[in-house]
C-alpha cells in the first residue's frame, strides 16, 4: 500500500455477486488490470478462462498447469473439474 504493485491477488472476488455485475468487476479487471499478474482464487472456472495460465492444485500439490484451452482439450485434472462442474449446473 506504500508504493504501486503490479501484483493483484484476488480470493473469490465474484463468488457472492449477481452475474451482471460480474461482468462488469471482469471488465475492469481486464482493463485496468492489464499490466498486472493477476492471481485468482477462484471456484467460478468460466472467470479465469481468459487467464495466461491456470495453476490447478489439489490437497497442495500442483496437478495441472497450463493455458485453460490446452487444459481444456486434454485429459487434465482441470479438465475433468471442468466437465464435472458443468454437469453440476446442468443439473
Amino acid at each position: 500500500m506504500l508504493r504501486p504493485s503490479t501484483i493483484l491477488i484476488l480470493d473469490e472476488a465474484t463468488s457472492n455477486i449477481d452475474s451482471k455485475t460480474e461482468n462488469i468487476m471482469q471488465r475492469v479487471i481486464r482493463e485496468k488490470f492489464a499490466n498486472y499478474t493477476i492471481i485468482t482464487v477462484a471456484h467460478k472456472l468460466d472467470t479465469i478462462l481468459d487467464y495466461d495460465k491456470i495453476a490447478m492444485l489439489d490437497a497442495g500439490q500442483l496437478v495441472a498447469f497450463d493455458d485453460p484451452y490446452t487444459l481444456l482439450s486434454t485429459d487434465s485434472a482441470f479438465s475433468r473439474f471442468y466437465a464435472s462442474k458443468v454437469a453440476e449446473d446442468a443439473d
